[in-house]
């Protein structure tokens, strides 16, 4: 089984306008209301991949019940740890460019907490994605305090940044999804190419982490493993949505991974899969991440050679 953890899931209330004035009433053309948060994004990409996965983290108040209506709708299963507080709403505004207004989240108290910890404990192998923010009483570092919760059979990927990171490395991830500004941020500096960014990538993290991808915005994406390292260019294409887009490459990662697929065309299925939902007013579907993935130029960046 696939467990997608939504630490802070949300309803995200989309407005459309044609413009948009400060001090003034505006008026959307078009509203969309999705269950949000990066977990409940990894799972509805699997579930456009046919691919079954269990959402499990914090659900409350009458917006977690939207938000589990939704999923129910969508019949992707979940297991949530019930709480007091309302889950947040993020407002995003979508004109020629998007500004996103994402609320904080509810606090957990430590018994919902616990509950929590509970389910964790209880997965016995599969694969576990963590991925997003976290509840606004919470550390980040309480990643790695759930990573511990796993048993030894059960892998996970991992999408975050700085030192929580740094220190998911000693776990041995299945997959870390770093992006460019975040990978510079934990090396201190400015990368000058791609190949520097791959060297840092081998020299910090593989071979503790299995597999690296690297998002680099406009310019593509890079794959590091132990024996590999492979750059795709960006797809050209009319770019509608970059909500779940970096969630919809963890998806594709999983998808592929689970089928046995070459390192080559792993990586492949996670750019395929991230454009295709790029290209789409939300999550990329299967028939469009195929025609995708059949256009993709993969270039090797040279073989590693377990170093």
């Amino acid at each position: 089984m696939i467990y997608t953890v939504t630490l802070n899931p949300s309803i995200d209330y989309i407005m459309r306008l044609d413009d948009f004035k400060f001090k003034e009433t505006n008026r959307a053309k078009v509203i969309e209301l999705y269950a949000g948060g990066k977990g409940i994004m990894v799972s509805k990409l699997l579930h456009n991949l046919d691919v079954e996965s269990k959402n499990i983290g914090f659900l409350g108040g009458f917006t977690g019940d939207y938000i589990e209506k939704s999923l129910d709708e969508m019949e992707i299963l979940h297991d949530f740890t019930k709480i007091e507080d309302n889950n947040r709403i993020n407002v995003k505004l979508k004109l020629d460019s998007e500004t996103e207004i994402n609320a904080p989240g509810p606090d957990i108290s430590q018994q919902e907490l616990e509950d929590f910890y509970e389910k964790l404990s209880k997965i016995k192998g599969g694969i576990v994605s963590f991925s997003g923010s976290v509840a606004k009483n919470m550390d980040k570092d309480i990643y790695i305090e759930m990573i511990k919760k796993l048993s030894p059979d059960t892998r996970f990927t991992l999408d975050t940044t700085g030192d929580v990171l740094l220190k998911s490395l000693r776990y041995h991830p299945l997959l870390l999804k770093p992006n460019q500004a975040e990978l510079e941020e934990i090396y201190g500096g400015k990368f000058n190419s791609k190949e520097e960014i791959i060297s840092y990538i081998k020299s910090t993290m593989i071979p503790k982490a299995e597999n690296v991808i690297c998002s680099l915005g406009s310019d593509g994406a890079i794959f590091v493993s132990a024996n590999n390292s492979f750059y795709i260019p960006i797809v050209k294409g009319e770019v509608i949505n970059s909500v779940g887009a970096g969630d919809s490459m963890v998806a594709g990662f999983i998808y592929a991974y689970l089928n046995n697929m070459s390192e080559e065309d792993i990586f492949k299925m996670a750019v395929a899969s991230a454009t295709a939902t790029v290209f789409s007013y939300d999550m990329g579907k299967k028939e469009q991440i195929n025609e995708i993935f059949s256009k993709l130029k993969i270039i090797n960046m040279g073989e590693n050679n377990g170093n």
